[in-house]
């Protein structure tokens, strides 16, 4: 009994610890093409978003930097799967773990557009995606929030719009203009 036991617990161990090593190990991200010769097709690397102004992917020892209000658009695509003899499909067994491919358009500071295409896990895709717009957005609320307006202010005179609020008065205050006569 104390052989099946053994073989049961060998044979469990043996089942789970290649799985639980490949969902803890993070996947790399995978250069696959665009419009950036500087970055090698088939780079393998990883995308940094810690920069709030900048997308970062390292690969080797380089960086490649986007700043993030250049982007235009971001698309995800379902990638390439597993074929045999390149004809027939095989199904994932990790769905969670099947590749997509992370599509970002660019504009640059000349105006030139371009494209970075990343092949990364599903869930990576849409994190990144995610993350973009967030950090993309982000400006736009730190602009909002730094202006002096406020809603209220083009229906009460308060101390702080007084200015604004008596310039409008004497604005009404005064005659309006009429056209020469005698002109034809």
């Amino acid at each position: 009994m104390s052989t099946r036991r053994q073989f049961l617990f060998s044979t469990l161990i043996f089942a789970f610890v290649p799985t639980a090593t490949m969902y803890a190990a993070p996947s790399a991200v995978e250069y696959v093409g665009g419009t950036v010769k500087s970055i090698p097709a088939n780079s393998v690397g990883s995308l940094s978003f810690a920069d709030a102004k900048e997308l970062q992917f390292s690969y080797g020892e380089s960086v490649y930097k986007l700043p993030y209000e250049q982007v235009t658009a971001t698309d995800i695509s379902k990638g390439e799967g597993h074929h045999i003899l390149r004809k027939i499909p095989v199904p994932s067994l990790t769905p969670g773990r099947r590749k997509e491919t992370l599509t970002i358009s660019y504009k640059d500071a000349a105006g030139t557009t371009g494209t970075l295409n990343f092949e990364l896990s599903a869930s990576q895709a849409a994190a990144a995606r995610d993350t973009i717009a967030a950090k993309k957005a982000a400006p736009d609320a730190e602009t909002a929030s730094q202006s002096n307006e406020w809603w209220g202010d083009k229906m009460w005179k308060t101390t702080r719009n007084q200015a604004a609020w008596e310039s409008r008065s004497a604005q009404n205050s005064q005659p309006a203009q009429s056209a020469p006569a005698g002109t034809k």
